[in-house]
C-alpha cells in the first residue's frame, strides 16, 4: 500500500516539457509509481483534478542563515507558502561554518545582529550535524562563504593574503566541501572581500572545481562598474572551469540600465564558449540592499569598525559626503528596512529624516550608518521593470528569493520590515507566467525546479520521476495570488493547495500541518 496518491493532476516533471495527466504514488519520501494508479491502494488519496503537480521548489539563493531565521522559525513557512521545499544557503560570501575564530561570524552581520546567539559548532560537519538535530521544515544545504574563510583567518585585516595563508584558506574550503558544501560563495562587493586578489579567488575556485560543486557571485559592482564585475567573475570561472552563478544578477541605478545589452551579451558569449552558467533573478524591482554598499569603497574598507571610524574623523566624513552627493537624488526615497541599535528609523526614508534634521540627504546617511551602528538594510527600488522581465525569461536564468523563510504570526510583532520576495516570490512568477503570459508554465516551472536542482547538482530534487525525493507542490494556475507586498509582507500567496516535503504533507488544503520533514542536504 502507498502512502499517499495525487490523482488526476496535471504534472509538470521539472524537466521543462509538456504536462502530462498523471497520478503520483508516494511511499517511505519517495515518488514511487507514476500513471494510471486507480487500482492502486494508499492511505491518503488526493483529487488534485484541475490542477497542476510538480517537484517542490528549490530556493538557491537564501539567507535563512544570515538573518538567522533558520534558527528562530524553523518552520520556514513563509517559504512553504510558495511552494518551497529546499533552500541553498551560505550565500554572497556568508556562511555560518566552518568558523576559524570568532571572527568568521561577524560576516553576516551586516544583515542580523549575533547579539544572544548561541553556537555549539565550529567545522562545517559539525554545522550540519547541529542543523539536523533541530526541526525543519525545508531541507537545507548551505554554500561555504569566501569572506566567512577570509575573515576567520585575518579578522579585519585591510589586505592581501599571504601564500600560507593562501592554503590555510584552501584547506578549510576542502574540508568543507568533504563535509556536504555547496560549493563556495563570493560576496565581492561587501567590505572583508574587497582586496581578495585575483590569486586567492582562482586557487578557492579551483578547489571548487576540484570537487565538482558551485561557484556563486555576488559581483564587486551592480551599478556603474557592473560589466568590469561581470568579466571578472566569468574570467575566475573559466580559468578554473568551475561552475558559476551569478547572485540576484541586475543592474541597480536608472544611470546605469543602458548597459543591460552587453552585460547579457558577455553571459551569452562566455555560454557559447562552453562556461556552465547560470544567473538567478527576484522578480520584483525593489531590492533589499545593505546601506553601506553605496559608499565609495574605501570608506567601508576593513569593516564596522573601520568605517564608524572614518565618519567620526572630519576630513574623512566630509570627503564621503562629497562622494555621495551625486546620489542624493537616489537616496532620498530609499527606505529603511533594518537600522540596528535605531530600530525608530525603520520604515522612514532618508528624505524623511533629512527634513527632520535639518540636513542634507548624504548626510542623513552618515547620520543613520552611525547611530545604528552600520548595520542598516534598505529598500531601494532601482531595479527596470523591462530588464527584470528578460532575465526572467532568459535561458539561463533560475529564480530565486534571495530572501529569508519567516513565520506569519509575527506581523504584529517583527520590527524590522521584511521584502515581499520572502513571502511571494515563487508563485509571483508564476503568476506573471501565466497571467502576462511572461513564458510558458512548464518553462517557469523548470527555473524553480530542474534547472536549480541542476545548478547544485542533486539528481533526485527538483524532478519527478521515479525514486525521486517525495517534494511535491500543488497549485491552481488560475488562482495563483502573491498578496504580500512592501508594507504588509506577512501575506501568504493563493492557489497553492499542497506542499509535500520528503512524503509529508506540510500543508494540505492550503492549511499548514505543522509537520517538520525536512532534511540536511549534504553535496
Amino acid at each position: 500500500m502507498l502512502d499517499t496518491i495525487f490523482k488526476n493532476g496535471a504534472v509538470y516533471d521539472g524537466t521543462g516539457g509538456e504536462p502530462a495527466n498523471l497520478d503520483v504514488g508516494v511511499s517511505g519520501g519517495e515518488i514511487v509509481a507514476l500513471g494510471n494508479l486507480k487500482e492502486k491502494m494508499a492511505r491518503r488519496v488526493i483529487d488534485v483534478s484541475g490542477q497542476a503537480v510538480c517537484p517542490g521548489f528549490i530556493d538557491i539563493q537564501n539567507h535563512s542563515d544570515s538573518y538567522w531565521t533558520i534558527f528562530d522559525y524553523p518552520h520556514q513557512q513563509s517559504l512553504l507558502a510558495q511552494g518551497i521545499t529546499s533552500v541553498n544557503f551560505g550565500n554572497c560570501g556568508a556562511s555560518l561554518a566552518p568558523l576559524p575564530s570568532l571572527e568568521a561570524l561577524k560576516s553576516v552581520q551586516k544583515w542580523h545582529s549575533l547579539e544572544g546567539a548561541n553556537l555549539n559548532w565550529q567545522y562545517f560537519d559539525q554545522y550540519l550535524y547541529a542543523l539536523s538535530k533541530q526541526p525543519l521544515g525545508v531541507n537545507v544545504g548551505s554554500l561555504v562563504g569566501h569572506a566567512t574563510l577570509r575573515r576567520g583567518l585575518v579578522g579585519d585585516a585591510v589586505r592581501k593574503i599571504t601564500a600560507q595563508e593562501s592554503k590555510v584558506l584552501e584547506r578549510l574550503l576542502e574540508g568543507a566541501l568533504r563535509s556536504g558544501g555547496a560549493g563556495l560563495s563570493l560576496g565581492l562587493i561587501y567590505a572583508h572581500e574587497y582586496n581578495a586578489g585575483e590569486e586567492e579567488l582562482l586557487r578557492l575556485s579551483r578547489t571548487v572545481k576540484k570537487f565538482d560543486r558551485l561557484l556563486s557571485v555576488h559581483l564587486r559592482s551592480e551599478g556603474t562598474h557592473v560589466l568590469e564585475a561581470l568579466d571578472e567573475a566569468l574570467h575566475l570561472a573559466e580559468s578554473a572551469g568551475a561552475r558559476l552563478k551569478i547572485s540576484h544578477l541586475k543592474i541597480r541605478g536608472e544611470n546605469n540600465w543602458p548597459l543591460f545589452d552587453q552585460l547579457l551579451s558577455r553571459i551569452e558569449r562566455a555560454f557559447s564558449r562552453g562556461l556552465k552558467i547560470y544567473f538567478d533573478i527576484y522578480p520584483y524591482d525593489t531590492s533589499w540592499n545593505v546601506l553601506y554598499t553605496y559608499l565609495p569603497k574605501w570608506g567601508f574598507e576593513g569593516g564596522r569598525k573601520a568605517l564608524l571610524g572614518r565618519l567620526a574623523q572630519p576630513y574623512l566624513r566630509r570627503k564621503i559626503l562629497d562622494s555621495l552627493s551625486s546620489q542624493a537624488e537616489v537616496l532620498k526615497n530609499i527606505v529603511i528596512a533594518t537600522a540596528g541599535a535605531s530600530p525608530h528609523l525603520v520604515g522612514r526614508t532618508f528624505s524623511d529624516i533629512a527634513a527632520a534634521h535639518g540636513v542634507s540627504v548624504p548626510e542623513a546617511v552618515l547620520q543613520v550608518l552611525s547611530s545604528a551602528e552600520s548595520e542598516v538594510v534598505v529598500f531601494d527600488k532601482n531595479v527596470d521593470e523591462r530588464q527584470m522581465r528578460e532575465l526572467l525569461k532568459h535561458p539561463l536564468s533560475v529564480v530565486a528569493t534571495d530572501g529569508a523563510g519567516f513565520d506569519q504570526h509575527l506581523k504584529s510583532t517583527f520590527k524590522n520590515l521584511v521584502h515581499p520576495r520572502c513571502f511571494g516570490a515563487a508563485v509571483r512568477f508564476l503568476e506573471m507566467a501565466t497571467k502576462e503570459n511572461l513564458l510558458p508554465l512548464s518553462q517557469a516551472v523548470h527555473k524553480l525546479t530542474g534547472r536549480p536542482a541542476e545548478a547544485l547538482n542533486l539528481p533526485r530534487r527538483g524532478i519527478i520521476k521515479k525514486r525521486a525525493h517525495a517534494d511535491i507542490v500543488v497549485f491552481d494556475p488560475d488562482k495563483l495570488s502573491d498578496r504580500a507586498t512592501l508594507e504588509n509582507p506577512f501575506l501568504a500567496p493563493a492557489g497553492i493547495s499542497s506542499v509535500m516535503v520528503n512524503g509529508k504533507l506540510a500543508i494540505e488544503a492550503g492549511r499548514f500541518t505543522g509537520k517538520y520533514a525536512g532534511e540536511v542536504l549534504r553535496y
